[in-house]
């Protein structure tokens, strides 16, 4: 999220031209009666022209940057840290309708001067943090990575990061907290509401100029702000209650045009009346409280934004009009928000916000994992501090402090930039390209033709002499065993049907809600399958991620899926054998990552992951209670491959909880030598299935 609230100077003052001459909006019998009428109008919004310096705005914005930072740290340390990102956004909102007020107030507005004035202050380290990243992309990330980032990258420069990231799917795409340029979106977000509001506040005032009574002409404007306020809350929340693709809404901005709104309506509305001093500090003890209560009481999980974002902004929104009504003597919490220390980080806030991400991302996608080492944290927070101090005193203050004519500014600072920065990204994107298709396809998948979220691919695995008489499925852990049920099932004279979906256990009653958007889909259609098809088969082989429907990692799981489990079970081994197996060892970091850091002589000490041991007994816990069905445990031949996941001199894994074709192949091959699947059931059993 941008803070292109660094719209003012740094004296704090918004620049006009009768702030740059020493008239502050004193009229006189020479000013113009449209002028005068349309000045008294504006000043019932307390837009003046001249918008004095607030530092608690400054405040404010390090009060939302910490937050997004401590939560992007950890989030179990502030849980609703993220609704920073909504406070910025209503910050924006109330300074821009400030902003273009206060000059349509003295006649000096103009969409060249606002947009040449939005491209100086935002873009300058907007762009050089974009070509840090290509820069430390180039070197740490592998080339599908790479080719992520910059595609990334082609839409930022377009402001379309939103839209590249809601449209982002599939299991094994880089995981959200390993995306360089994510942050981005919020950034777009704000970029497309500054070409729609300028215009559309300016269409107001316009036709305000033509229409007789400036008090009631001021409240039909500040009635439709409302009115689009109020809208833009109750289409997104029932958009979040509607939508199949709900998680997409995030980063849209039709689903955050009400947050941006609740900073222009506050903007609009008058100042309270000096006499009124109580009625201030009491609204702003609401706004901190409030702001207080969602940082703690919202978390991730619940469904954002919507309704539930109506705490953060309307808090923000309080303190920011209790602060205007203040006249200059300052409520408690203004006081407190303009402290020295909270604004030396908020002029800072943007340059912290574009830094802060690509720093955690790329140290995340190193470590392998999301909680990093507390000495990496310390090291993360000093390294963006450094950072957003350079970036705000050589490019951020001074492009702020230039004088740049529009044509200027848009070919010097914006075309030429975007133009170097989208080449870079379309050569590399092609590069890498070319390095991710030069890959061996067994060590780069679990099968090609898998019956993975289709049914119209390869599903059958094992002896091509055998009719399937087995119905194996579950989630992508399913999928990769692929190469091993094909190489049990010929060993041992079976055949099996295998189909899977990302992220789905097809449980009785499992809900595929709490899954990905683009997962919900394909696992109704698995659920589907088994229960039209599961009585064609003699037996039934279930694998999936335990860890993770178990609720032990950091997505959301059902929450009732070890009772649905185990009535699974119950129900199926009633009249059939049900063979469950083991997951798999988790990596660290995936065997790629391991080989790239290891030829960048980058060797990082990771703990070891023991999660999925646990979740595999508690799993062969429910299974041995249940008559008739059978523990089947796969991790034992791959003890020790934790730490060197290789065989033959080749990666067995295609990231760090999954096997590739090749690693599954090795491990039939190696737990086939040691082992059986249907012997266990004993001879009669055994030849019925044959």
């Amino acid at each position: 999220m941008q803070d292109v609230l660094h719209c003012m100077p740094v004296d704090g003052s918004i620049p006009s031209r009768s702030a740059r001459s020493g008239y502050h909006h004193r009229q006189s019998a020479s000013t113009p009666p449209r002028q005068r009428r349309i000045t008294r109008q504006l000043s019932m919004t307390g837009s003046t022209g001249k918008i004095s310096y607030r530092p608690d705005v400054d405040g404010l914005r390090a009060i939302a940057v910490m937050s997004v930072v401590l939560f992007h740290l950890d989030f179990n340390a502030l849980p609703g840290g993220f609704v920073g990102v909504d406070v910025f956004f209503v910050i924006s909102g109330f300074l821009i309708t400030k902003i273009i007020a206060a000059e349509i107030a003295d006649g000096t507005f103009s969409f060249r001067q606002f947009y040449a004035r939005r491209i100086r202050r935002i873009l300058p380290v907007f762009f050089l943090v974009v070509a840090a990243t290509i820069a430390a992309g180039s070197i740490l990330l592998l080339p599908e990575d790479r080719n992520a980032l910059l595609k990334s990258v082609q839409f930022a420069l377009r402001f379309g990061a939103n839209i590249y990231f809601s449209k982002s799917q599939g299991y094994f795409d880089l995981s959200s907290e390993e995306k360089p340029l994510l942050h981005l979106w919020s950034l777009s977000v704000e970029e497309q509401y500054y070409f729609i509001w300028p215009l559309l506040l300016v269409l107001l005032y316009a036709t305000g100029r033509r229409l007789s009574g400036q008090a009631p002409q001021q409240k039909l404007i500040i009635g439709i702000t409302a009115a689009l306020t109020v809208a833009g809350f109750v289409f997104t929340q029932h958009a979040i209650e509607t939508h199949a693709a709900k998680e997409r809404l995030y980063f849209l901005l039709h689903a955050r045009f009400g947050e941006l709104m609740i900073g222009s309506l506050t903007a609009m509305l008058p100042p309270l009346p000096r006499d009124r001093k109580t009625l201030a500090n009491v609204l702003a003890v609401c706004g901190m409280s409030g702001l207080l209560l969602a940082l703690f009481a919202i978390d991730r999980h619940d469904a954002f934004p919507g309704y539930n974002a109506l705490l953060p902004c309307l808090s923000a929104a309080l303190l920011l009009h209790s602060g205007q009504s203040a006249h200059g003597e300052g409520t408690i919490a203004s006081r407190m928000l303009g402290s020295r220390a909270l604004v030396q980080i908020g002029l800072l806030s943007y340059s912290i916000y574009l830094w802060h991400w690509p720093i955690l991302a790329f140290m995340r996608y190193v470590y392998g994992r999301y909680a990093l080492p507390l000495t990496w944290s310390v090291a993360a927070v000093a390294l963006m501090l450094a950072l957003s101090c350079l970036s705000y005193l050589l490019l951020e203050r001074k492009f702020k402090r230039m004088t740049m004519t529009f044509g200027r500014v848009v070919v010097a600072v914006f075309l030429v930039p975007v133009a170097c920065l989208t080449v870079i990204s379309i050569y590399g994107t092609g590069e890498a390209t070319n390095a991710q298709n030069t890959q061996n396809e067994q060590l780069t998948t679990y099968g090609t033709d898998v019956c993975h979220g289709n049914f119209d691919m390869r599903c059958v695995r094992g002896d091509p002499e055998t009719a399937p008489r087995i119905l194996m499925f579950g989630d992508s852990h399913a999928a990769s065993l692929n190469g091993f049920i094909d190489v049990v099932g010929r060993r041992e004279h079976w055949s099996a049907m295998m189909v899977s979906a990302s992220s789905c256990s097809p449980v009785f009653g499992f809900d595929e809600g709490v899954l990905p958007d683009y997962s919900r889909e394909p696992c109704a259609n698995l659920k589907k399958f088994v229960v039209d098809n599961l009585h064609k088969y003699d037996a039934v082989f279930i694998a999936s991620y335990w860890p993770f429907h178990l609720g032990w990692t950091d997505t959301s799981a059902d929450k009732d899926y070890v009772r649905k489990f185990k009535n699974t079970l119950e129900t199926i081994a009633h009249s059939k054998p049900v063979y469950v197996f083991s997951d798999v060892p988790r990596l660290a970091i995936t065997p790629a990552r391991s080989a790239h850091f290891s030829t960048l002589r980058l060797h990082v000490e990771r703990p070891q992951s023991r999660e999925y041991a646990r979740a595999n007994e508690t799993i062969r816990q429910i299974v041995l209670a249940v008559p008739n069905a059978h523990w089947i445990d796969i991790a034992a031949p791959l003890a020790g491959f934790d730490r060197f996941p290789d065989h033959g001199g080749l990666p067995m894994y295609l990231d760090a909880e999954h096997l590739n074709l090749h690693g599954s192949v090795a491990l039939g091959e190696r737990f086939s030598d040691a082992a059986t699947i249907l012997e266990r059931t004993g001879p009669t059993q055994l030849s019925e299935l044959r």
